[in-house]
Formats: C-alpha cells, sequence, structure tokens
C-alpha cells in the first residue's frame, strides 16, 4: 500500500485525498457529545456559522486536514528534506491526525493547525532570501491568526523566532518585521470586535484561556492507552534524530531542527492552558507528523515499513471503532 505513496505524483494527491476520507468516516457516522472546551475568537467565529459537530462540520475539518497534508509534502519535498520526494509526511501526519477519536473534531488547534503549517511554509523558505524577506513577515501573521484559534499558539512566537535563527541570518529588523507581522491579527481582530460591541469578549478569551495544569479529561484506562501511544511515537521521533541528517544537505537538517522546535518546545502548554483534553496534543501533531513520515521513509526494508503503517491504521481504527 505504501507504494502508491512512495513517489510524489499527481494521482497520489488523489490517493490521498481518499485516504482521509476512509479514516475520517467515523468523524461523519458516530453520535458525539463533543464540545470545545478551549474557546477563541476566531475559533467562536467559525462555530457561529457551522456549529461544531455538524456535517458542515465535519467536511470543513477533513478539507483542512486534506490541505495541511499537501503543504505538509510540498514542505518536505521542495526543501529536500527527505532523501527522495514522496508523500509519506503528509500521509503520515493525516494517519496522526486520525488516530484517536479526540482529534477527529473541528478543534481550534485542528484550525489553528492550517495557519501553522502554512508559518513553517515559510520559515522554510526564507532561508534563500537575502534582506527583508516577505516570508519573515508572513510567518509572523500566520502564527498571529493562529493564536486567535487556539490561543496556546501564541508560543509558536518564540519557535518562529528560533526557526528564523537556524535556517538564516536574522536581522535586527527582521525581527521587528516578524513581530509586527504577528500583532497585525491581534490588532485587526479587535478593531472587528470592537466594531460589532464584543471587544470585551475579545479581550477575556485570552485570560480565560490561562490556568495552572487544569485537567478536564475522564481519566480512564482507555486515556492512559492513547497517551501511551502518542508517547511512544513522541519518543521514536527523537530517538531517530540521528538518522535524519543521515546523507542530508545543511538547510535539510537545520529544517528538522525546527520542525522538532516546533513539536517539542508547545509541549510546555500543557502545564496552562485550560480546560486541557487529549485534543491539545494537536499543538504537535504537524511537525511530529512530518517526521513520522521522514523515518518511515528511512526505513530500508519496504515489508517493516508496511507492517509500521497497517499497524498504525489497526490503532486508528482501534480507537474509533472499539476504544470509543
Amino acid at each position: 500500500m505504501l507504494e502508491l505513496f512512495r513517489k510524489d505524483r499527481p494521482i497520489g494527491y488523489v490517493l490521498l485525498c481518499i485516504y482521509v476520507l476512509l479514516l475520517r468516516i467515523p468523524a461523519f457516522i458516530s453520535e458525539t457529545n463533543w464540545t470545545p472546551l478551549a474557546r477563541s475568537p476566531f475559533s467562536d467565529l467559525v462555530y457561529n456559522a457551522i456549529g461544531y459537530t455538524s456535517i458542515t462540520a465535519h467536511i470543513v475539518g477533513t478539507i483542512l486536514i486534506f490541505f495541511q497534508a499537501i503543504i505538509i509534502n510540498s514542505m518536505m519535498n521542495s526543501n529536500r528534506i527527505t532523501k527522495e520526494s514522496s508523500l509519506f509526511p503528509g500521509l503520515l501526519f493525516i494517519l496522526l491526525q486520525t488516530l484517536i477519536p479526540d482529534f477527529n473534531y473541528l478543534s481550534p488547534a485542528m484550525m489553528a493547525n492550517t495557519f501553522l503549517v502554512m508559518a513553517l511554509w515559510n520559515i522554510s523558505t526564507s532561508y534563500k532570501k537575502t534582506g527583508k524577506s516577505g516570508e519573515i513577515f508572513n510567518t509572523g501573521i500566520f502564527i498571529g491568526i493562529a493564536m486567535l484559534f487556539d490561543i496556546s499558539y501564541f508560543v509558536f512566537l518564540v519557535c518562529g523566532f528560533v526557526g528564523f535563527l537556524i535556517v538564516r541570518s536574522f536581522r535586527f529588523i527582521e525581527r521587528i518585521q516578524y513581530l509586527i507581522g504577528f500583532f497585525i491579527p491581534i490588532f485587526l481582530g479587535g478593531t472587528y470586535f470592537f466594531w460589532i460591541g464584543h471587544l470585551n469578549d475579545f479581550l477575556l478569551s485570552f485570560s480565560n484561556n490561562i490556568s495552572w495544569i487544569d485537567w478536564a479529561a475522564n481519566i480512564n484506562n482507555v486515556l492512559f492507552i492513547k497517551v501511551g501511544v502518542l508517547f511512544f511515537l513522541f519518543l521514536f521521533v527523537i530517538f531517530n534524530y540521528s538518522n535524519y541528517g543521515r546523507k542530508n544537505n545543511a538547510h535539510a537538517m537545520r529544517m528538522v531542527d525546527v520542525l522538532l522546535w516546533f513539536m517539542i518546545f508547545p509541549l510546555l502548554t500543557f502545564l496552562f492552558q485550560s480546560n486541557i483534553r487529549l485534543d491539545h496534543a494537536l499543538i504537535s501533531v504537524v511537525p511530529m507528523g512530518a517526521l513520522l513520515g521522514f523515518s518511515l521513509l528511512n526505513i530500508q526494508n519496504k515489508m517493516i515499513a508496511e507492517v509500521v503503517h497497517l499497524g498504525l491504521i489497526s490503532i486508528s481504527l482501534l480507537f474509533q471503532y472499539i476504544l470509543l
């Protein structure tokens, strides 16, 4: 099955779309009382328009995941981060995004990830530019928008700053440019909410989403199994670090370091985000999925790679249909 996605071909993206739809079937057919606990200004606008568990919301979520996978693949392939161009990074991102039922809803984090992948794309392409790069300003804007969908995404302001320090010479004027880009969506968002008479709600959304170790999930054996699976995959990516740089160019290795920053540093938000549930782990899914795809591509024995892939699909189906 993996051979269908081993090459970056147009037909592969059609198959990738089918792959998303098949793994997202449980989101469309299962009954749920899920509600978003972490509210934010922009996510509330979306929920007011289409709801959060409606068919429309599930369709939008599916489209977002597919779009995010395309950007991840384009970023990895155009920057030659992997040894060969393939669809594995996007494929594993999709699989990780649909691995457990908690990830299957149109959560604020899922919407914010759309802008996170675009920020990563701009960081990856900025290394070729000299002088004041538009990608730096764009990255600030995208991280600012992501934060307005999920407040905890403000930590990526630090990750983006470190990312630019890793991939290029990040001059003082460019740092100002980056910060201006970050604050523009906040200023425009605040202006809009002031115009409609809800500026106070806009401002309160920031403080309401901060609370020290505020776990809201039901703690049971299934939760521990889910956390265990995610933690194992997280460690698998970390311990494969030495393999990512093997026979890679310098820029590719720098981007691996950037992805690791974007995967590890946001875990600090589990300490101060209010109403934390397992879907908050989506904050690390974008870089983690891309690097898992890299890891799978590095497996020399194709049969072992197939077994790993089928094993992850089996875990996903187990969680979706049995361990609800």
